[in-house]
């Protein structure tokens, strides 16, 4: 019975002490600062699926993605909704809607 409180002493110490290292001695990472990113479509735009693809790598750290819809085809509307299924802060608005969006993503006042 003693060696076993013993283990178990010992294993609590260790925990207490990772957690004050963790908690306290490392210093804390740097936070960067949230950013929306707008990607335009156009019906002549080739390479969609390249920058959605180069969007999905770089996702971390941002409020929002908005794809503004200029003169997209139905084809690419539909990467488009594909790409927002999988992504939770994506966004397709039609280039109309663009500025209320974000004065709105950043919280401007409509008076400008």
């Amino acid at each position: 019975m003693d060696i076993t409180i013993m283990i178990a002493a010992s294993v609590l110490a260790f925990i207490a002490a990772a957690e004050v290292v963790f908690v306290f001695l490392l210093p804390a990472r740097e936070v960067r600062p949230l950013y929306a990113a707008v990607l335009p479509v156009f019906a002549e735009d080739t390479l969609l699926p390249q920058r959605l693809d180069v969007l999905a790598l770089h996702s971390g750290g941002r409020t929002s993605l908005i794809i503004a819809d200029y003169s997209a085809t139905e084809e690419q509307l539909g990467l488009c909704r594909q790409f927002c299924s999988n992504e939770p802060d994506c966004v397709i608005v039609k280039a109309e809607e663009l500025e209320k969006i974000l004065l709105k993503t950043f919280a401007i006042p409509e008076k400008v």
